[in-house]
């Protein structure tokens, strides 16, 4: 239950925030700060601090305006602390985790009495490995022999810059942070600085006190608050929950923008390998092997399987020829073929797993070999290796076990067979680029990643908060329920937006010649932009594919110069810096955007006054985790374009009419060229879920 004392720290704390900020209090905003403080309120743990009752887990959907992270920060903190629990904010986007951390909370933080502290969780790819910058420095001044299974031999011209930040790390002008880098880091610089789990020797490395990911996670020991992404949340989960980030029995979690945490799930999940790949990182371990024979030399320990190791590297890479054949057999003139339910032919699952069996034993002479070297970095043991050598080895071994356990586990997912009832695995095969010439890749995924998030997740987490601006489908929570697997016992809440859309916006039908499935709409598209699109205001324009986008823009680039900033073209901070200075400066300014643009993105006031939408958003036809999705619901005799098809692209669509009206004071007009808005029984729905506009056809 809320305590009087929990509860009068939440109102306290609320007007302190109203006073110090200068905010005029908010309907929405106090209903929602009463339905999460009541939702992990209901908490009840016994005398040992166990969770007895299935409660804690608060959904609340909250309408543009509302203040919402100002609403679930004054809810959970006061809750969080009087249970000694973490509180970690988790966003799917960058932009609002940055604006949380450098706005929301320090504002928290500077108006409210009770006290608090807060810090970023990164994975450890964001963060300096002091270890790899220093073999590095060496590689480059000759004094180290090169280890090079990958062919990533430092660049020459990268010197200097490495120099730069050895010395802005060791004053302390710098934290290891790549985002916090003064400048641009290029991916190729930035991976002979930064070390993977596989790679990391922990607290065996030398440099472990001085650790930029270390230190991080120190600050999260004394944070009260913690802010990460969706996608550190789902590692953390998948590596049993507590690896990076506090377990979650001990955490308080909100999911800010959680209607993309299904998604992010689905992505976090597939597994994928190349054909052609693969053979290369083996003949790669195979050269390594000789290599790190002749520097280091066998231990009695580990001789049986040094033994047996090039053989079994010889017949997995005979496996993966034999099977390319079929493979290219299969894959035809397409560029992807998807296996329907899931049901991979049986003898192309014969031949696959002829390459499971000598990998086996292969993986496990890697992790006792990678386990070895770790040791053997010890000061206070006695390992098979000496320290330089191990210093040397450790790393690259890491990663060749980590490539051996993404090919077992990917031929495991690929070769498997659902048992009778079960959901189905999407399973395809893709042409790829591969250096100057192509791969053929194998993925697997799952269609739905409810059970996951179920057990690894709302069963064991402290509380949650799950709230976005869209979180109803088509009116409904149904969909995020079924994807997300949120339990029985969650509560659901709607908070209305403040804004008085019908006074500060029309929503117009635009009624073209075409519909998007003929072959004039585009022409149809380009005459309306032409006589619509006002010059001299602060447009976007949003398109469904990049090929559109691209011939549009080839049509408009002439006669609209630098005007118009079209994504893809132009990185995406650059857009909107260019367009806020066009506007500011008295200029008219029009993006063209795709599916980034239609959410995340904030222009308020003039910067965009209209709002055109080519055509509703569906998703592509033929991604191969939609097309398997739509076949299992159709096969249970429902209807894959109304359970699943359209409420996806009517949570889209709301977002992308949330780029209008931002504040009170905002106007402006959206426009919907799509005419099966009218013409079509399903529109009708889709414009019922859009905020409330003034309605207008044309």
């Amino acid at each position: 239950m809320l305590t009087a004392e929990t509860k009068q720290c939440i109102q306290d704390s609320y007007r302190e925030c109203l006073k110090a900020l200068d905010l005029k209090p908010r309907y929405g905003q106090r209903v929602m700060i009463a339905e999460i403080a009541k939702g992990l309120a209901h908490i009840d743990e016994d005398d040992k601090g166990v969770r007895r009752s299935d409660s804690g887990i608060v959904v609340v959907e909250a309408g543009t305006g509302t203040g919402k992270t100002l609403a679930y920060l004054l809810a959970a903190l006061p809750v969080a602390l009087a249970k000694e629990k973490k509180l970690l904010i988790s966003t799917a986007t960058v932009a609002l985790q940055e604006q949380i951390l450098d706005k929301d909370l320090p504002n928290l933080k500077k108006s409210i009495s009770l006290p608090f502290h807060f810090a970023l969780a990164k994975g450890r790819g964001r963060y300096l490995c002091l270890l790899k910058l220093d073999k590095s420095l060496q590689q480059l001044a000759g004094l180290l022999t090169t280890v090079d299974l990958f062919e990533r031999t430092p660049e020459e011209r990268d010197k200097e810059l490495y120099e730069t930040m050895l010395a802005k790390y060791a004053s302390g002008q710098w934290d290891g942070d790549r985002d916090r880098w003064q400048d641009e880091l290029k991916d190729g610089q930035w991976s002979h600085l930064t070390a993977t789990h596989r790679e990391c020797s922990n607290r065996r490395c030398q440099h472990y006190q001085n650790c930029a990911f270390y230190k991080a996670r120190e600050s999260m020991e004394d944070a009260d608050i913690i802010v990460a992404n969706h996608d550190l949340v789902l590692s953390d989960l998948s590596l049993g929950g507590g690896a990076v980030l506090p377990a979650p029995e001990k955490t308080i979690y909100v999911f800010d923008e959680g209607h993309h945490l299904a998604d992010k799930a689905l992505n976090h999940f597939r597994l994928e390998v190349g054909v052609r790949a693969q053979r290369q990182w083996l003949k790669q371990l195979e050269k390594g092997l000789e290599q790190f024979v002749a520097a280091a030399g066998i231990p009695h320990s580990l001789l049986p399987s040094f033994s047996a190791a090039p053989q079994q590297i010889s017949e997995i890479v005979q496996n993966i020829s034999l099977s390319w054949p079929m493979l290219m057999d299969m894959l035809g003139d397409q560029d992807r073929l998807r296996f329907e339910f899931g049901r991979v032919p049986e003898s192309l699952r014969e031949t696959l797993s002829q390459i499971r069996q000598p990998l086996q034993p292969l993986q496990l002479f890697l992790d006792k070999l990678v386990d070895a070297l770790q040791k053997s970095l010890d000061s206070k043991s006695e390992g098979d290796f000496s320290r330089d050598v191990a210093e040397s080895w450790q790393a690259p071994m890491g990663i060749m076990l980590a490539r051996a356990e993404q090919l077992s586990e990917t031929l495991s997912w690929f070769c498997t067979e659902e048992k009778e009832g079960e959901l189905p695995v999407a399973r395809w095969l893709a042409r790829v680029p591969f250096g100057d010439d192509w791969d053929i890749r194998l993925s697997a995924s799952p269609i739905a990643v409810a059970d996951r998030l179920r057990r690894d997740l709302w069963w064991r987490c402290y509380g949650a908060v799950v709230t976005s601006a869209t979180l109803t489908a088509l009116n409904s929570f149904h969909s995020l329920t079924w994807e997300t697997g949120l339990p029985d016992w969650a509560s659901y809440h709607r908070v209305a937006s403040p804004f008085d859309y019908p006074n500060l916006g029309e929503l117009e039908t635009v009624t073209l010649a075409s519909d998007p499935k003929s072959p004039n709409f585009q022409s149809d598209v380009e005459a309306w932009l032409t006589d619509h699109i006002d010059l001299s205001k602060g447009s976007l324009v949003l398109f469904s594919s990049r090929a559109q986008l691209e011939a549009t823009r080839d049509v408009f680039l002439r006669d609209w110069g630098d005007a118009l900033l079209c994504q893809g073209f132009l990185p995406k901070a650059m857009i909107v810096d260019r367009h806020k200075k066009r506007i500011d400066g008295g200029e008219g300014s029009v993006i063209f955007g795709l599916a980034s643009f239609a959410e995340g993105i904030d222009l308020p006031g003039d910067y965009v006054t209209h709002v055109v939408i080519v055509k509703i958003p569906f998703a592509v036809p033929d991604d191969p985790i939609q097309a398997a999705t739509s076949e299992w619901i159709e096969s249970r005799g429902r209807n894959s374009f109304m359970d699943l098809t359209l409420p996806a692209a009517s949570v889209r669509l709301v977002q992308a009419c949330g780029r209008l009206i931002r504040k009170e004071s905002d106007f402006g007009r959206i426009s919907i060229l799509d005419k099966r808005l009218t013409s079509h029984r399903y529109g009708q729905l889709l414009i019922d879920a859009l905020p409330p506009f003034k309605r207008i056809k044309s």
